[in-house]
């Protein structure tokens, strides 16, 4: 080895060294290589560089010319299409339609531009930004998660990467699921758990329907059940199963229990996103919202520029000087709240806030009954079963923060308050964001331990207690250190905890080149807001600097971007507003949502050279914006939280044994499934199937190809479908099955196979004919994009059966 190399390998290994003790933390029992170490460093944000995938650009542009559509007609027919008022904006229904009867030649002539850019523009490979190293690291990690030898996580707070033994992760979710104090075992299974919790919903809305609490609007939303009480085939009314899985409490470990690889504690999250009780939980929540903020009153705290907006007032209206030394600052931290809230007690507390509020009478019976029975049936699955807590509420779930504040409020106002005045009054000041409470105490320390001992006692039959206090001249809340000066006000001052990682995008990564300056530039609005002096202020923002030129922000950009910052933190502190910069809300916005890829900008342009006809269809006051989505990040390659939860199917490696074939005795489809020895080529272009799904999987494309005419010569030939179904597949193929009947025009119209047969053989008119096949499992909500990037990559609408228009 060559002293240049030597040199090179020793900067390497000093390199990881300090990662192994900031950012990537190997709490494994396995040697992880330098080379994993290196590319898990780049951050779990981080993203590789991709070459654009043409069949999404297509897609996209299709989805900004379907709304464009929309607008067009709406000009052309006023009506009021905004949902800037809605509070139920986010449960909108995606729609694939197209308006009616609409046309006119300048849409027409902007389609045809826009969709001739996409499909003729041509993808350029962008440079690599990982190194050889680096991607050997992915490598080793990729087989190593895959064959669930390690696991990797987010630490809870501080943003380092924590490495885990696979069993380990698993265990620990094990030992508090099996805990009966705190969780139930369904005698269901998760399927069964899935459809009971589903009948409970809809059961209770329709009886709040029928008692006129709700709308026939908020029943769909909810439900997803038209006015005939038909489910809408919609991706977003096809609930997945609820999962769970630990966060690591890395900032609870000392220096020695983190050499010691000691395991950290837990906080089980529950995964309830999407699951049978979610869109219930989404419609609940503005309300609950304003609820519990009024209910709160001024004990309650959005985030920290809230909490230092509050300081700010109390510093100008409280004399604190009088009270000399003994005034002192105090922290308190309810232990575990989600796992330590009792149902009853959270529903009494909903009760009082109900009662205190200024809804209307009808839908507080309605918030409440659905409360009830969002908090009584939130379960998780894990593998194969369901498990239902005994006491808490879901970490996780849409509105535990909003039912956690109700409850800690009306604990300790209604039930502690009153029961310890004497000590009460010797607190100036309260404030509590969520489970963690700040205030300002004129006691002593005595009086003080006399407190938190009543408080504990008073809130044990309530199943809540108060841990890691702080009391003294200095605490440390939040993301802020709080302290006295020499005349009693309240400073404050950045607080980072030991373990943070500090990391932050790394330059390189494959995001719009807007998005760094972004990040340079809240991180130091956020610096500076939080210190009340400039002595703090000026190390926090070198320190910050020394961080971001780590992660390869340049020094010229920070110092062109400082005075900037400053100014915009000086106004926010002076008028109020938000940390993150970001141009106003319009209700006349359309949205352009793309991928990022590395020639968007000539996008940009193109589009902009046909926003002056954009503007003449739809209104002047149109503006045409780019919602930018980012590719996939390290984390979304390597963490794999879901998996955790998910029985892990038996793995066949005998080829010859392999198959779609679901087995049942009564299957219609699994006779005409293809074989894997068989060779399927769609248009002169191979397809590979994949072979680990059957015909009673869900949320599936699949391809249907009719084998008479693929046995002619020709290389082009219409013989292909793809689409795509929510049910199993052997139900979606006796759906195209009962429309073949050749005599019933109105049913053979609806299936694109029996059109096919009807128009191309006649003779021959039976889906008997057809091979059929699964290509991709995918999430409900990609079916549609899926299937068009495959209609688009193998051409099937314009030579195959996706160009068949079917009666709908």
């Amino acid at each position: 080895m060559s002293r240049k190399q030597k040199k090179r390998n020793d900067r390497i290994t000093t390199k990881v060294a300090r990662i192994s003790q900031t950012t990537v933390r190997n709490f494994s029992s396995l040697e992880i290589p330098e080379d994993a170490f290196l590319y898990l460093n780049k951050g779990l944000n981080f993203v590789e560089s991709k070459t654009a995938n043409k069949e999404d650009i297509v897609y996209d542009t299709k989805e900004f010319l379907r709304k464009l559509e929309w607008k067009a007609f709406f000009a052309a027919n006023p009506k009021d299409d905004s949902f800037s008022d809605d509070i139920h904006a986010d449960l909108r229904i995606r729609s694939r339609k197209h308006p009616e009867n609409f046309s006119h030649p300048l849409f027409d002539d902007i389609k045809t531009r826009l969709l001739g850019f996409a499909r003729n523009f041509v993808p350029e490979e962008p440079e690599s930004n990982l190194t050889g190293r680096e991607r050997r690291g992915k490598a080793w990690l990729l087989k190593m998660t895959k064959a669930e030898s390690l696991f990797v996580t987010k630490a809870d707070k501080g943003g380092a990467t924590l490495i885990m033994d696979y069993q380990t992760v698993v265990e620990c979710i094990e030992r508090d699921l099996q805990n009966e104090t705190n969780f139930t075992k369904s005698e269901l299974s998760v399927d069964e758990m899935m459809t009971e919790v589903r009948g409970k919903v809809v059961e209770k809305t329709l009886d709040l329907l029928e008692r006129n609490n709700i709308s026939e609007k908020d029943k769909k939303l909810i439900t997803g059940l038209n006015e005939n009480n038909n489910l809408v085939q919609s991706p977003e009314f096809r609930p997945t199963i609820p999962y769970t899985y630990p966060l690591f409490k890395v900032h609870k470990l000392n220096e020695d229990q983190l050499h010691e690889k000691k395991i950290p504690p837990t906080r089980l999250v529950h995964a309830t996103r999407e699951g049978p009780l979610y869109r219930l939980e989404k419609w609940t929540k503005p309300y609950l919202t304003d609820v519990s903020r009024r209910f709160c009153g001024d004990e309650f705290l959005l985030d920290t520029p809230d909490l230092l907006e509050k300081i700010k007032e109390l510093n100008q209206v409280e004399d604190f000087e009088k009270y000399g030394d003994k005034l002192q600052l105090f922290t308190l931290d309810v232990i575990a709240l989600y796992p330590s809230i009792k149902i009853e007690f959270a529903l009494e507390s909903l009760k009082e806030a109900l009662r205190k509020g200024e809804l209307d009478p009808k839908l507080n019976t309605a918030l409440y009954e659905f409360t009830e029975l969002i908090l009584n049936n939130a379960f998780i699955g894990f593998k194969g079963s369901a498990y239902s807590g005994k006491i808490g509420i879901p970490t996780g779930n849409c509105i535990s923060r909003q039912v956690a504040d109700n409850t800690l409020h009306h604990l300790m106002f209604d039930k502690i308050k009153p029961n310890i005045e004497n000590l009460w009054d010797l607190i100036l000041f309260w404030k509590r964001f969520i489970d963690d409470v700040f205030g300002v105490w004129r006691g002593t320390l005595r009086q003080f331990n006399l407190f938190v001992q009543k408080l504990n006692m008073l809130a044990k039959p309530f199943g809540i207690q108060f841990g890691d206090q702080q009391v003294d001249r200095s605490v440390n809340y939040l993301d802020v250190t709080l302290y006295l000066d020499d005349q009693n006000q309240i400073q404050y001052k950045l607080f980072t905890k030991e373990t943070d990682a500090r990391l932050y995008l790394q330059t390189n990564s494959f995001h719009p080149p807007h998005v760094f300056k972004s990040v340079v530039y809240s991180q130091m609005i956020r610096v500076i807001r939080r210190n009340s002096k400039d002595a703090t202020c000026v190390q926090d923002l070198e320190k910050l600097k020394s961080d971001l030129a780590r992660s390869g922000h340049s020094m010229g950009m920070m110092e062109e971007l400082e005075p900037k910052a400053t100014l915009r933190a000086i106004e926010m502190d002076m008028f109020g507003g938000q940390e993150k910069d970001g141009k106003s809300e319009t209700s006349n916005k359309l949205i352009f949502s793309v991928k990022y890829f590395k020639e968007l900008e000539e996008l940009r342009k193109f589009v902009s050279s046909v926003e002056p006809d954009i503007k003449q269809l739809c209104g002047t006051d149109l503006q045409v914006t780019f919602a930018i989505r980012k590719q996939q990040s390290i984390g979304n390659v390597i963490v794999r939280n879901r998996t955790l939860s998910e029985t892990k199917p038996e793995v066949t490696t005998d080829i010859g044994s392999r198959s779609q074939k679901c087995g049942k005795a009564r299957c219609k489809t699994c006779p005409f499934l293809f074989e894997p020895s068989e060779n399927i080529t769609v248009n002169g272009e191979p397809l590979l199937l994949d072979f680990s799904l059957n015909c009673s999987d869900k949320n599936i494309i699949y391809i249907a190809q009719c084998t008479i005419c693929s046995s002619l010569g020709q290389k082009l030939k219409d013989d292909t479908y793809f689409g795509q179904t929510m049910t199993p597949m052997h139900i979606r193929m006796n759906g195209h099955r009962s429309k073949f009947v050749i005599d019933e025009r109105l049913l053979f119209e609806k299936s694109a196979l029996s059109m096919h047969c009807f128009l191309a053989h006649k003779s021959q008119f039976s889906m008997e004919f057809f091979k059929l096949g699964i290509v991709k499992r995918v999430r409900p909500v990609d079916l549609d994009r899926e299937e068009e990037k495959l209609i688009q990559k193998f051409r099937t609408n314009i030579c195959g059966l996706n160009r068949i228009v079917v009666v709908r």
